[in-house]
């Protein structure tokens, strides 16, 4: 018999929410930005925090989150630079008061991922691999996630790595560029979801402006990368990928990153719709 698999269960949301140019794009006009949060809460169930990576977050920080949000709404939480980006001795030290600061959310049972972004930089090498093992191995107990950005990665024995420390595997859709890790929805996946999360992650299709001189990956406000509205029909690829993955028994979690202009609110109201109207998920 085929799994019932309810929208409720399915996260989907958008990767950050504090963006005043959504305002009359996904914001009502009159709300202030103060309140964005508590509206979005109104909206969606999930949300993918990125300002943790520009800047380190503290408890109160992230129980405030909570608390905004009237407790409706899961957190998946974007790890800080320090240990994906700038990568040096006392990382350690970095990983502590990251695990501390996002253990209030962990303990209301509203995380739903922590997300470890490593750049296209991060290369599969023997040093590389051994840092990211005990990365992982130090948030033990956290719901993991990890994204890659170069196409060295996607392959078997990391899989099983990841899933040995139950780690699970972002699967981003993105340009077709030569180094990039591919996720192909619309044909099926590259690879397999990895671990206990069918994670998604769309950042668009803006092949031109992936490269552009604007979207350094430090810029807090984003870049013309991200400028991307994706159709319904795109969007429709994403249905049987959902319902597959839940079938699997896949915790599912959908994130749009394409923030410029409101496209990525807009796409993730859109998806939802299109998710709901599937008879059987």
């Amino acid at each position: 018999m085929e799994k019932v698999f309810k929208l409720s269960e399915v996260l989907i949301g958008t990767s950050g929410y504090d963006y005043p140019e959504w305002k009359g794009a996904f914001y009502p006009e009159d709300v202030r930005r103060a309140d964005f949060l508590s509206y979005y809460a109104t909206r969606f169930n999930a949300l993918e925090l990125n300002n943790t990576f520009y800047n380190m977050p503290s408890a109160e920080r992230m129980l405030s989150f909570y608390e905004r949000s009237g407790g409706k709404v899961k957190f998946s939480v974007k790890a800080n630079r320090l240990l994906t980006h700038e990568l040096g001795r006392g990382w350690d030290s970095f990983a502590e008061e990251f695990r501390l600061a996002v253990s209030p959310l962990l303990q209301k049972g509203c995380l739903s991922a922590l997300l470890f972004q490593f750049p296209q930089g991060f290369h599969y090498t023997d040093v590389n691999r051994v840092y990211l093992a005990k990365l992982i191995e130090s948030f033990e107990g956290f719901p993991v996630v990890v994204e890659f950005r170069h196409r060295e990665w996607i392959r078997e024995s990391v899989f099983e790595g990841l899933s040995l420390r139950k780690a699970s595997l972002a699967f981003c859709d993105m340009p077709r560029l030569k180094a990039l890790p591919c996720a192909d929805f619309s044909g099926g996946l590259c690879s397999q979801f990895v671990g206990h999360f069918a994670y998604i992650r769309l950042h668009g299709r803006n092949a031109n402006a992936w490269y552009a001189s604007d979207a350094d990956a430090t810029s807090a406000n984003g870049s013309a990368r991200y400028e991307y509205e994706y159709s319904d029909k795109e969007l429709g690829e994403f249905v049987p990928v959902i319902k597959v993955a839940a079938a699997e028994g896949k915790k599912v979690q959908v994130y749009f990153n394409n923030h410029p202009k409101g496209h990525g609110a807009r796409n993730a109201l859109r998806l939802r719709e299109l998710v709901q109207g599937v008879d059987s998920l």
